[in-house]
């Protein structure tokens, strides 16, 4: 359970670990990955702890434990886990939440729900999940996860205890790495990996990059070769931004002079960018086209978004 991240994430274990010791928890969590793939089960392991009727955080202490096993069935009413149906997680799925969690716990004095990839709530989504966590009621805890604080609304961010992970070091050839950046479940990671189609995604952004970056304002005259081409319907685009965002992030790190975390080979490609940008040329940038991600959220007009692109970035 939780004790087996003591080593590998120690600043969220210990913080974790105080606040149940000193009966202190918050009542909504922001666990902010940073990359890490494990996430996700040590939300689960914090929610197992938390439910745990003799208080262990260690699985060696109960060994077989029903409870937990039926945790990870799925079988288990005291908690509750949201993932995206399709592209984004609807509002739908947080009016049942709140009516499941509105009845008398059955088996524990807690209820827990966690939300996998937090930054997929649509905007209708979003703001039905604000209502909930605006008037918390007792004994219910949220655990939100998402890549960065960033992609959620800032008055969701503000209700939240945010718990930032350590990235820990990310192995493997260029679609590894940006497929543990992309996703959290092994299973997600995996069929990003063996697809034969990730490479020429990552590529083709790329070769965006430093096309826009060389042609400015003439890059409107290529979006079809350059992108549209490639990135066809939402859950493409979704992917074309954020590897966009790894690109540009990892620009930042060479021009502050930090270790790349994703693009390691593509030193030469960052000097020649890194002519053309200042820093803060950069960071408005990544403002930029994590704001016009959200937009997918609502529906917007996706053959309109890279011609917006464009422009929005000119402007930095």
């Amino acid at each position: 359970m939780l004790d087996e991240y003591q080593k590998i994430q120690p600043i969220p274990w210990t913080i974790l670990k105080r606040e149940i010791n000193k009966n202190k928890l918050a009542h909504a969590y922001l666990f902010e990955s940073n990359g890490y793939i494990g996430t996700f089960d040590l939300a689960l392991a914090l929610a197992k702890t938390l439910l745990c009727p003799y208080n262990y955080s260690n699985n060696q202490k109960c060994v077989n434990c029903t409870q937990c096993n039926n945790i990870d069935n799925g079988n288990y009413p005291e908690i509750k886990i949201i993932e995206a149906d399709g592209m984004w997680i609807k509002k739908e799925q947080l009016l049942e939440l709140q009516e499941q969690f509105s009845t008398k716990s059955v088996i524990n004095k807690r209820k827990i729900y966690i939300i996998k990839d937090a930054d997929k709530l649509n905007n209708v989504a979003a703001n039905s999940l604000l209502k909930f966590i605006e008037e918390p009621e007792e004994n219910i805890i949220a655990i939100l996860i998402s890549p960065t604080r960033y992609q959620l609304l800032d008055t969701i961010v503000s209700r939240c205890q945010i718990i930032s992970f350590n990235q820990t070091s990310l192995k493997g050839n260029l679609v590894e790495k940006v497929a543990k950046y992309l996703y959290n479940t092994t299973s997600a990671i995996n069929e990003f990996i063996t697809d034969e189609k990730s490479i020429d995604k990552i590529n083709k952004v790329i070769d965006f990059v430093n096309f826009y970056e060389k042609n400015g304002l003439d890059t409107l005259l290529y979006t079809y070769e350059l992108w549209t081409s490639t990135f066809k319907n939402k859950e493409d685009l979704i992917i074309a931004f954020e590897i966009l965002l790894l690109y540009y992030r990892d620009l930042l790190n060479y021009m502050c002079n930090q270790e790349l975390e994703i693009f390691i080979d593509y030193n030469d490609n960052y000097q020649k960018l890194s002519e053309n940008n200042t820093i803060n040329q950069v960071c408005l940038k990544i403002d930029k086209i994590i704001e016009l991600k959200n937009y997918l959220k609502i529906n917007a007009n996706t053959n309109l978004l890279l011609d917006k692109l464009i422009l929005e970035l000119e402007r930095s």
